[in-house]
């Protein structure tokens, strides 16, 4: 098979990680890096046998051996960084999220319209073979009528100084946070009609923890929690009428056990024998698209992805906790003759947000 050519923009953990997925991939090449820092870039490039090093991000863009970008910096710059890709002909793949909030991120779409070119985000949870095989089972009834939903996802984390300056679009709830509630959003169809939570603030004024229960159509409901302050089971637990579906690993699924009303085990599923890491899906299906000229995969649409984004957006302000960067909100400033202000620091929590009609916008 013909090797396709990725370049990676940015030199951080996840690049490498996908530098050596790509690496092992039939039919795909990790054919260029591209850091700020050029002694990075080359020193990556030896590590993960990589052809070409550069030293700025423009230099890979016009490399025309690149067939995809993947971009792979900050949350801050994913946009600014996929539209100029785009200017230079360039496909774009852009790691989770997108972008920091729904604004700039259709405007990115808006763009990449356009110019004709594919640009999609890398949410792997949306490609998994075993996720889709859960939505299809709820879909079937296996369980009978899905009535609740029960998923967590928690690390250690708050410690990386990129996760939480919310000038680099920071948080829990953007980078491990949209784990969880995408798969609420798969298994429940979209996002609720109703959502309510509570963060636990950073001294830096971003979310370290939150729990969020959605509501949906018929009674059904929804609860999430993520953090960045502990290591969790990372269990999503889907409740039917007639059984549950346990899945193991809610970012990306490793086992998938099916019960019945009177808590037997009616069955596993597990990865595919082919599976190695879970990103294989998600740069098959972006390969796909690109080649053909379409803007969008069918396992992720761009209205997938705003949905996403405007339910993220509604959670942080209703917390008052804007990004300082461009399409973000003024943060509102406390009344002069209202409650006194809690003390900052990690113990610091913000109020809970009402229950709001279709937070997503939809």
């Amino acid at each position: 098979m013909i090797e396709y050519n990725i370049g990676i923009l940015g030199a951080g953990n996840i690049a490498a990680t996908i530098a050596d997925v790509l690496k092992n991939m039939n039919g795909f090449c990790p054919y260029a890096i591209a850091s700020r820092d050029e002694a990075k870039a080359k020193e990556f490039a030896e590590k993960h046998e990589i052809e070409k090093a550069y030293g700025s991000y423009e230099e890979l863009m016009e490399d025309p051996d690149v067939e995809l970008v993947y971009i792979a910096t900050v949350n801050s710059n994913h946009v600014e960084l996929a539209k100029k890709c785009l200017d230079a002909g360039k496909p774009v793949f852009v790691e989770k999220p997108i972008s920091y909030n729904a604004k700039t991120a259709e405007e990115l779409f808006e763009y990449a319209q356009e110019k004709g070119l594919f640009c999609g985000e890398a949410m792997w949870l949306r490609y998994n073979p075993l996720m889709n095989m859960v939505v299809d089972l709820v879909k079937k009834k296996a369980i009978g009528d899905v009535r609740s939903i029960t998923a967590n996802l928690g690390y250690n984390l708050d410690t990386r100084d990129r996760l939480i300056k919310p000038e680099l679009g920071g948080g829990a709830l953007l980078d491990i946070g949209i784990y969880p509630i995408t798969a609420v959003f798969m298994i429940m169809g979209g996002p609720p009609l109703k959502a309510l939570a509570a963060p636990l603030l950073s001294s830096t004024g971003v979310d370290l923890y939150s729990t969020i229960a959605m509501e949906y159509p018929g009674g059904r409901v929804a609860y999430i929690t993520n953090t960045f302050m502990a290591g969790y089971d990372n269990k999503c637990i889907v409740y039917g009428t007639h059984g549950r579906i346990e899945i193991n690993n809610v970012n990306n699924p490793s086992l998938v056990t099916i019960y019945g009303a009177d808590g037997t085990s009616k069955g596993e599923l597990k990865p595919q024998d082919d599976a190695k890491t879970g990103y294989e899906y998600e740069f098959k299906a972006a390969r796909k698209a690109a080649i053909a000229g379409n803007k969008e995969t069918p396992e992720l649409s761009i209205k997938n992805v705003l949905e996403l984004y405007k339910f993220t957006d509604f959670m942080r302000y209703t917390w008052n906790i804007p990004f300082p960067l461009p399409g973000e909100p003024e943060k509102i400033a406390p009344q002069a003759n209202g409650p006194a202000e809690e003390p900052a620091g990690d113990s610091a929590g913000a109020s809970a947000g009402e229950l709001v009609e279709n937070p997503a916008g939809n």
